[in-house]
């Protein structure tokens, strides 16, 4: 099979750089996707990183990634992503957990939305389910299948303590290859 993948956001200490908490979006997405490339690749698969790492703006870092990721037909496009909002520093004993946002209902994408969801909730993650979003930037504007892979909260303490970049890759890539 062949696939994109990407970091949503830009480098750390860029403009653009995506969800900090008590982790960084951007280093951390970056870490789960240099794991899945090299899973991947040990598998056989080809795989294109379309991570985009000068964007001037949020716009313009999309733009790039979307770019990129329409030079190659491939299976299926990947965006990591790292979710934040729930701010919980101190952790209650409950994770917020992962989701998947597809473009619709009918997207070809969506059975690997529902796996990806199923596998990391196995790591102890609540499964937040799938989410459509068509007006996202990535899954409106690819034009190959898509997921947007939101591993689990930067600002949830519970989250945090549970996340592993190494066992997230492998996650992501059981629930690709099923």
């Amino acid at each position: 099979m062949k696939f994109n993948i990407h970091a949503g956001h830009n480098p750390d200490g860029k403009v653009a750089c995506g969800a900090v908490g008590l982790m960084k979006e951007s280093t951390e997405a970056r870490k789960v996707v240099d794991k899945v490339i090299t899973l991947l690749e040990q598998k056989g698969h080809t795989v294109y990183n379309c991570t985009c790492n000068n964007g001037i703006n949020q716009q313009d870092v999309l733009k790039k990634i979307v770019t990129k990721c329409n030079m190659h037909k491939v299976d299926l496009d990947l965006s990591i992503h790292f979710n934040s909002g729930r701010n919980d520093y101190e952790g209650d004993g409950n994770t917020t957990g992962v989701e998947v946002c597809i473009h619709s209902r009918t997207s070809k994408s969506k059975p690997y939305a529902k796996k990806v969801c199923e596998n990391i909730s196995k790591l102890g993650y609540k499964n937040r389910g799938i989410k459509i979003r068509p007006e996202l930037y990535v899954l409106k504007h690819t034009s190959n299948p898509a997921i947007l892979i939101e591993c689990c909260f930067v600002d949830d303490r519970d989250d945090v303590d549970l996340y592993d970049s190494k066992k997230m890759a492998q996650k992501i890539v059981d629930s690709i290859l099923y």
